[in-house]
């Protein structure tokens, strides 16, 4: 936490120097200064929101490399689900700043008054991203089920430890604290609970298809958005079906096997229900 909050003032500090020395004259007054603070700040929101989206990307890359087990899977959902949380959050602040600026710019005072009444909805550009916390949340909660009930998935091998493999996997973004207070044992808390009638209670997979239904609208003229609001859909569908499965049937049924395939997303794993 220490070290995070120094990075980030450190970073500040450094912005501000750097405006004084290039527009030393200029910022000779208090509302000058204050301008220059606010620009540093809005610069770190996307410095911020950016890490995040290169840490969400390297999580995202152990898949198309083939660097987790299936045993793994938990712990990276898990991470992932994190870091995908925190873009999210900035990608919101960025958004907010820059809209709160452009209306200053086209509205008069008592125009704010009057918006500030109207019900606030959240940008598509932040709910196309919540669409992905839904599925990495669904598939971290269903994983970890499985491991406390059915006792498949586990991390386990002859070498290292659950733990060591964690640190492993995550030791980059561990360091550079992104984000704050995560380690094993937050994950070990987090997962330790998860059962599956629980997890048919509030179903992160019929969320995540039903906001990307929703978004159809706002991304209709751009074909990359669209194709991954498909992906999204089959996904959520699948494992939702194979959660009311596993939910109903699972401990009735021993001899169902539950397989995680990347049939219909490179990143977002679909649940296969079998009997063995």
């Amino acid at each position: 936490m220490k070290y995070r909050t120094s990075l980030v003032s450190n970073i500040l500090i450094e912005l501000e120097l750097a405006f004084r020395k290039e527009f030393g004259d200029i910022l000779t007054t208090s509302s000058n200064e204050n301008i220059c603070m606010k620009i540093c700040r809005h610069i770190l929101i996307w410095v911020e929101e950016q890490t995040y989206w290169i840490a969400s990307r390297f999580l995202m890359l152990g898949f198309e490399l083939d660097l987790y087990s299936a045993g793994e899977y938990c712990m990276v959902y898990w991470y992932m689900y994190i870091i995908l949380i925190k873009l999210a959050e900035k990608t919101h602040m960025r958004t907010m700043t820059n809209n709160e600026i452009s209306k200053r710019k086209g509205k008069k005072k008592r125009d704010f008054v009057k918006d500030g009444g109207k019900d606030y909805q959240l940008p598509p550009s932040i709910m196309f991203l919540q669409c992905h916390v839904y599925l990495a949340e669904g598939l971290t909660m269903m994983l970890a089920a499985l491991r406390n009930e059915r006792q498949v998935y586990l991390s386990t091998g002859p070498f290292n430890s659950e733990h060591e493999r964690f640190v492993q996997h995550f030791e980059l973004l561990l360091k550079a604290c992104m984000p704050d207070h995560v380690s094993y044992y937050s994950f070990q808390e987090t997962t330790a609970h998860a059962r599956l009638s629980n997890l048919s209670m509030y179903n992160c997979f019929k969320e995540a298809q039903r906001s990307a239904k929703d978004l159809r609208s706002s991304f209709s003229n751009d074909p990359d958005k669209m194709s991954e609001l498909r992906r999204i859909e089959q996904v959520a569908e699948h494992n939702s079906v194979a959660l009311g499965l596993i939910s109903r049937l699972g401990t009735l049924d021993p001899s169902l096997k539950v397989q995680f395939e990347f049939s219909h997303h490179p990143f977002f794993a679909t649940a296969v229900v079998k009997r063995s």
